[in-house]
């Protein structure tokens, strides 16, 4: 049961990672938000890598899990990406 809602969040993160892509095509303006907006998830991604054991302690999960979720994100950042350049 665990594996189906984490299955449901990679897809739900893939189509909101596209969703952001095609809204960055619309407008220059739009584009500037979008890549500010991968750079603030960009940052806050390797912060998580580098404090992975203080911040399992404070999720209260696992340090695999929450590297787990960390390596899930980053196929749904590459996924979501390689959508939006391929269209």
């Amino acid at each position: 049961m665990k594996a189906m809602y984490l299955a449901n969040y990679f897809l739900a993160g893939c189509v909101a990672f596209t969703l952001l892509g095609w809204i960055a095509s619309l407008h220059p303006m739009a584009m500037k938000a979008v890549l500010f907006l991968l750079a603030a998830m960009a940052i806050a991604w390797g912060l998580s890598w580098l404090l992975d054991y203080s911040l399992s302690k404070l999720l209260k999960i696992t340090v695999a899990d929450l590297q787990a979720v960390l390596i899930g994100g980053l196929a749904m950042l590459l996924i979501g990406l390689g959508v939006f350049l391929c269209s």
